[in-house]
């Protein structure tokens, strides 16, 4: 049943909705428009009981707050970890507050992107701006799962693109050795953690002496859902010489004790690395944090030969790229060392002297270099029959003839660096 009825010179709207409760709502004070939204009502109605999502035109109106703290309500109730939570609640504020968003019908599309370039405006780097825009999609999301939102305005905005050189750089096995070795007592456990683990600062900072399991044939790290980034339970196995640091220092220690009293903050690591002699900011411009040293184990597995995928694991990344690209400091790669060892195409032999195709001694001009019009492919011996009649090159003219060009090349440079001496 649905009809129009008046009221105090309005008309008002009489259905049953898709759940069969009645619905009696006001309309407008024109009768065609109040018959338009009776119609749109009663679509609506037949959309969802045939299971299909229909956005809720009162849900767009509501205040914007309210929505996300209903959005929170719902990560805590998904168990992420209680820090994400708190990181997302603030972004999702302040983009709100910067974009000028009141109700979930303010966001669109053109709002999305006008917030993005505010970011851009303050020069906020590209991986804020795409976490901020993440957060915005998700919640989004959800409003389009809930029926408060047709589709996600987020979805026709790109990611920025970080066209930047890296700004952090990994340390160096001597390096990590020389920080070890430098630092207080009370530090030395943290930062062999930091470097053999990658795990992050707040999860070093929470982490406690039960997630440790030092007793089994491979010691590991156990990380709860509740610590890490992901708001997954992770283990991070451990090196044996770590293991055995970790081992001394848990004796007569609580399982709910902290394994570390206190994380360093940044201007005791930079005093750490001004002690133990290492640049913090290298020529390229590339600085080291205390993050770095999650870059360094990243880069020590690829300079091990470790495959990526295993790697991929141990880092605990969700982007293999992540951990091939980001993580990864090129610089510190035996890339020399790997181009050595590259299979040989051809092989060094002794150069034979001069021997002319035919037979003559003065085939190769003096001072002149020559190059064959047919070379021998390899794997290929004895003569081939050259374009000029009757000509033939043979391995053995070939190689007498490069010989002959690289003697050549070494006159001319030498006449170069005797022009140079004589100041011509």
């Amino acid at each position: 049943m649905a009809r129009l009825f008046q009221r105090s010179g309005k008309w008002w709207l009489d259905y049953t909705d898709h759940t069969g409760a009645r619905v009696r709502r006001p309309g407008s004070t024109d009768k065609s428009a109040a018959g338009k939204m009776l119609s749109d009502a009663l679509t609506s109605t037949e959309r969802r009981k045939a299971g299909m999502i229909q956005a809720d035109p009162a849900q767009a109106k509501r205040e914007l707050s309210k929505q996300i703290t209903e959005y929170v309500d719902h990560l805590k109730a998904g168990g992420r970890a209680s820090r994400y939570i708190n990181l997302v609640d603030l972004r999702l504020q302040r983009a709100a507050r910067v974009a000028h968003w009141h109700r979930l019908a303010d966001i669109t599309p053109a709002g999305i992107a006008a917030f993005l370039a505010i970011l851009q405006k303050d020069k906020r780097t590209p991986k804020t701006i795409n976490d901020a825009r993440s957060d915005v999609s998700a919640f989004l999301t959800w409003c389009v799962e809930r029926g408060k939102l047709e589709s996600n305005p987020c979805a026709a905005i790109p990611r920025v693109k970080d066209k930047r050189d890296k700004t952090r750089r990994a340390l160096s096995p001597l390096e990590c050795r020389a920080l070890i070795r430098s630092a207080p007592e009370r530090r030395k456990l943290v930062y062999l953690t930091l470097i053999y683990t990658g795990i992050r600062r707040s999860e070093a900072a929470a982490l406690r002496w039960g997630y440790v399991h030092l007793d089994g044939l491979n010691p590991f790290v156990e990380l709860p859902a509740s610590i890490t980034k992901s708001g997954k339970s992770e283990r991070v196995p451990l090196v044996p010489q770590l293991a055995e640091s970790l081992r001394q220092a848990a004796e007569g220690r609580e399982p709910g004790e902290p394994v570390f009293r206190s994380i360093p903050k940044m201007r005791t690591f930079v005093g750490d690395l001004k002690d133990a002699g290492i640049e913090r900011v290298d020529e390229r411009g590339r600085t080291v944090v205390l993050h770095s040293l999650r870059h360094s184990l990243a880069t020590m597995l690829a300079a091990s030969k470790v495959p990526m995928a295993v790697a991929q694991r141990i880092m605990r990344h969700s982007d293999i790229r992540l951990t091939a690209g980001t993580y990864t400091d090129d610089a510190l790669l035996p890339m020399a060392e790997a181009m050595k060892s590259l299979p040989a195409i051809i092989d060094i032999m002794p150069q034979p002297q001069v021997v002319a195709a035919t037979g003559t001694a003065d085939a190769v001009p003096s001072g002149v270099p020559f190059v064959p019009e047919n070379v021998p492919s390899s794997g290929h011996h004895g003569a081939r029959r050259g374009k000029g009649k009757g000509a033939e090159v043979t391995d053995a003219a070939v190689l007498g003839t490069i010989s002959h060009f690289r003697e050549h090349c070494g006159r001319q440079e030498s006449n170069l660096q005797d022009l140079s001496a004589t100041g011509t």
